[in-house]
Parts: structure tokens; C-alpha cells; sequence
């Protein structure tokens, strides 16, 4: 409200339109994703998403993104059903990982580190792969596994450099990237759009969190600590 007053422009992404936050805004772009019953909210994340790439498509004119996001719904039932069980062993093993990505990937990466916390109790930072080697590197060791999001555009390439060189140094790395089946690396939906991919990889991250989270006993429902509606003053 302080920011309309002032004279800003504000747009809210919410799924329920009679919030106050909506009511406080000029404009409000519902994600429409029907009622959020989880406390980790990962459907509200996933719908936040397409609504912004709606937005960007819509904006820039991009009908190979408007394209895209017209394939997401299948692709993201694909995405579900993606085995990333060769990594549960390993995360459930230890109580700290590292999830980096870079482009597309990086807000990936971030939620995952997130919900690793919160639905976990796994103690997950999120890095750029931009940034990694600058100071974080120190943590890699084969008690500090690290998982990375693989992005499709050009940011890849670095990130499959920064992967090489983190198992040449003796960590446990898992990579969620399309491909043929190879040690380490995660499943993911054929390429399709850099964005959109994204989307997809936090998608089959969600279905593996759950298996996580039952083989360490932690409840999906109701996280240690975390309540649905969390009050900011």
C-alpha cells in the first residue's frame, strides 16, 4: 500500500483475489491454482511460475514461450514421474547439501534448498553456479552432497564444467538433467524451452522430496515449527 501511495505501479500474483495483499494492489494476476492445502505450498510455486512466464510470453511478444507453456501441463505430469531415487540414499545420509543453478535454474535451486528445510530438516544452500567456486567450494566433500539443476540455454555449459570439476574433487554431485541414464545423474523431461524446462525440474524435485521425507520420518503435513499463515508486521 506504502508503494501505491507513493506513486508506484503494483501488481500482485495471488491465489486468492480478496486478499488483502490483492485488495492493495492496482493490478492482480491470479495463478488460479484452487486451494493450497500444504504448508510447503508447492502447487502455489509451480502455478507462480507460469503465471510470471505468462506475463514475460505476453509482454515480449515470445510465441516460442507461449508455445511452451501451452505443452507445460504434459510435460509437468511427465516431470512427476521422473525417478530420481539413485540420489535418496545419499541426502538421507546426511544433514547438509548444496543446490546450485544458474539461469533458469537458480530460483529452482533456491526453492529446493527451501523446501529440503523445511520439509526435511535438512540444512540445503542454494548457490549460483556463477558464484560457487568463490568461497563455497570449501564445503565440498563427499558429506556434502550437491545437487544441481541443469538449465538448457547457454548458462549449461558452465554448470556441466562446475559438475566435472566438483566430482574430480570428491563430491558427491547429482545432476537433474535430460539425457541417457548415468551415474549421478537425475531424470529430467526432454528439452524443451529453457524456462519452461525449469519448471519441469522443480516438478520431479517435488515428487522425490516426498520419498525423502517419508524415509526420514519427517511429516509432509505438518513441518517441524511452520504454521500454513505466517503473520509479518
Amino acid at each position: 500500500m506504502a508503494a501505491r501511495t507513493a506513486g508506484a505501479l503494483t501488481a500482485a500474483l495471488v491465489n486468492a483475489t480478496d486478499s488483502p495483499l490483492a485488495a492493495a494492489c492496482e493490478f492482480v494476476l491470479p495463478i488460479a491454482a484452487g486451494a493450497e492445502r500444504s504448508v510447503a505450498a508447492t502447487k502455489t510455486f509451480v502455478a507462480t511460475l507460469s503465471a510470471l512466464l505468462r506475463l514475460i510470453a505476453s509482454w515480449a511478444e515470445d510465441d516460442a514461450l507461449r508455445a511452451a507453456l501451452a505443452r507445460l501441463p504434459d510435460r509437468l505430469a511427465a516431470a512427476a514421474e521422473q525417478d530420481w531415487s539413485e540420489a535418496l540414499q545419499t541426502f538421507a545420509a546426511n544433514i547438509s547439501l548444496v543446490t546450485i543453478g544458474r539461469g533458469p535454474t537458480l530460483a529452482i535451486a533456491r526453492e529446493a534448498a527451501l523446501k529440503l528445510k523445511e520439509v526435511c530438516n535438512l540444512h540445503a544452500e542454494a548457490f549460483s553456479g556463477a558464484e560457487f567456486l568463490h568461497g563455497p567450494v570449501a564445503l565440498v566433500s563427499l558429506r556434502y552432497p550437491i545437487l544441481l539443476f541443469m538449465p538448457t540455454d547457454a548458462a549449461g555449459a558452465g554448470l556441466q564444467r562446475l559438475a566435472e570439476d566438483l566430482r574430480h574433487k570428491g563430491a558427491a554431485v547429482f545432476c537433474a538433467e535430460p539425457g541417457e541414464p548415468a551415474p549421478g545423474r537425475l531424470p529430467a523431461v526432454a528439452v524443451d524451452h529453457p524456462e519452461t524446462d525449469a519448471v519441469c525440474l522443480v516438478q520431479s524435485f517435488y515428487a522425490m522430496l516426498v520419498r525423502l521425507a517419508q524415509r526420514l520420518g519427517t511429516d509432509l503435513d505438518r513441518p517441524r515449527h511452520l504454521e500454513k499463515i505466517t503473520r509479518t508486521r
